[in-house]
């Protein structure tokens, strides 16, 4: 009597599903992987990129990140004082005002680059999700933006006329995004152990580097394309108060496309060498923490284009410094008598 032996471990690996199993695990293993600075033997290369990313952080710190929190307290206090009268436009840089905000605060875990923050993979996991559902909705309110500039007789403009809808859907697809993303981190069976944190983990699977690309920067792209071909096949429509806000729009839309260009393309890189299981140069590394700087430093550029581009910011703004001058000249006029009696 024949018995029928199961088959043997290798012999399941050997057929076509069994293989494609073992690929599988092989490019979701990453244990293998390290940040170069800590495994590269050439030293003199290694010395240098920490040297360069640790003064970069240094003037982030110390001018961007003030520079950046004054700005958009400012701008989220013109905003509130003028909460009755705000158009569609007003409340999508208000919102682009709060992301800015929280995205300053955020950044200032790397602010010991260099050093990594140390931490277990549940709060790696938790920096992640809220780092990237600002990252999500930076990028979405920006591709709305562009509906009241240059289309606002669209549809589009007639759903954005309705706030807490739109904002409402903007944040759903910005969380539902950082959701897909940092399912992929691939620490759900270790989320109590330590690991060196980053916004972006080292660690995460291929599929991170990848999804985060599509969502948060090709798609996007789609969509501005789309709009700008069909402003451009629309026929003229001319505002005055569209076409000046137009110039903080435009702005912003420069700004977040050129820092998010970089940052995609070193993202894609990293996510290369991890499909090579390459553990990559100390180039490599500082040119990911370069990225996630400029990163950052988008949204200070971003809410300084609000403050002196956006009609409502630039004119309290030249309120305040008018204010300023009086309260100025008035002391040094009631200082004048008495310093011409001590003399």
């Amino acid at each position: 009597m024949n018995r029928q032996h199961p088959p043997a471990a290798d012999e399941v690996l050997c057929g076509p599903q069994g293989l494609t199993a073992l690929l599988k695990m092989d490019r979701h293993n990453m244990s293998w992987i390290r940040y170069p600075s800590h495994v590269s033997p050439d030293v003199e290369d290694v010395i240098a990129a920490q040297s360069i990313i640790s003064r970069c952080m240094h003037v982030y710190v110390a001018l961007c990140v003030p520079l950046s929190l004054v700005t958009g307290l400012f701008n989220l206090s013109v905003f509130i004082r003028d909460r009755t009268r705000l158009k569609v436009l007003d409340r999508l840089l208000a919102g682009l005002t709060v992301t800015s905000i929280l995205v300053t605060l955020l950044s200032l875990n790397a602010a010991g680059r260099p050093d990594y923050m140390s931490t277990t993979n549940l709060g790696c996991a938790a920096l992640s999700f809220f780092s990237n559902i600002c990252y999500f909705t930076a990028q979405y309110l920006q591709v709305a933006m562009l509906v009241p500039s240059f289309l606002p007789v669209s549809s589009g403009y007639q759903l954005l006329m309705r706030p807490v809808a739109s904002l409402a859907a903007i944040g759903g697809c910005a969380v539902c995004s950082s959701l897909i993303v940092v399912s992929m981190l691939g620490t759900s069976g270790a989320l109590h152990a330590t690991t060196m944190c980053q916004v972006d983990p080292l660690a995460a699977w291929p599929e991170y580097e990848i999804v985060k690309f599509s969502l948060g920067f090709a798609l996007a792209l789609s969509f501005q394309m789309v709009l700008f071909l069909l402003h451009a096949t629309q026929p003229a429509y001319s505002d005055t108060d569209s076409d000046s806000e137009r110039w903080v729009v435009l702005a912003i839309a420069l700004n977040m496309f050129a820092c998010r260009l970089f940052f995609n393309a070193v993202l894609l890189h990293r996510a290369q060498l991890k499909l090579r299981q390459d553990v990559g140069s100390p180039r490599d590394e500082l040119l990911m923490n370069l990225a996630e700087l400029a990163l950052s430093g988008e949204s200070c550029i971003n809410l300084v284009a609000t403050l002196l581009l956006h009609t409502p910011c630039r004119i309290r703004l030249l309120g305040l410094l008018g204010r300023l001058t009086q309260r100025c000249r008035r002391g040094t006029d009631n200082s004048m008598p008495l310093s011409r009696v001590g003399g």
